[in-house]
């Protein structure tokens, strides 16, 4: 048992440290709140396109690099599943044709956001400002199949 001294000093610290908290803890748990309905975003249905304007092309930025550009645009209410080589498109009179693999993806949760980098696939011209786009959600890709099996002897 602490003297009545050590007694009354601790609770002299305890309650108002107990009073701050009860004071900041509604925000803490307001951002977590926040923090999570962002995480519960429902996956873009499969086939969703992205669209967005190429803004930057550079041409081996460092040694060794091979030329790419990266492109950015906002309004995403969804979850994206966008991964590294995903195709990345252009449309040009209802033909669709894959111009790049996607190299770098940065999903920007708060703006609701997405920056893509991507490789150009050969003999495609690709300049600042034209639209491409990226599928938000593609359907997974089939496993490869294994080979026969021996059985153990």
């Amino acid at each position: 048992m602490l003297p009545s001294h050590s007694r009354s000093v601790s609770l002299a610290i305890f309650f108002p440290t107990l009073a701050l908290l009860t004071l900041f803890w509604p925000p803490l748990t307001g951002t977590a709140r926040a923090a999570d309905a962002q995480a519960s975003l429902a996956l873009a249905p499969h086939g969703t396109p992205f669209f967005f304007e190429v803004i930057d092309s550079h041409d081996a930025k460092y040694p060794g690099d091979t030329p790419s550009h990266v492109g950015k645009d906002g309004g995403l209410s969804v979850r994206p599943n966008v991964a590294l080589r995903d195709p990345v498109y252009r449309t040009v009179n209802k033909a669709t044709t894959v111009i790049g693999r996607v190299t770098l993806v940065q999903w920007d949760r708060v703006s609701g956001s997405l920056t893509v980098e991507f490789d150009p696939e050969p003999l495609h011209r690709i300049a600042v400002g034209d639209e491409v786009w990226v599928d938000l959600n593609p359907m997974p890709s089939q496993p490869a199949t294994p080979g026969p099996t021996t059985p153990a002897n």
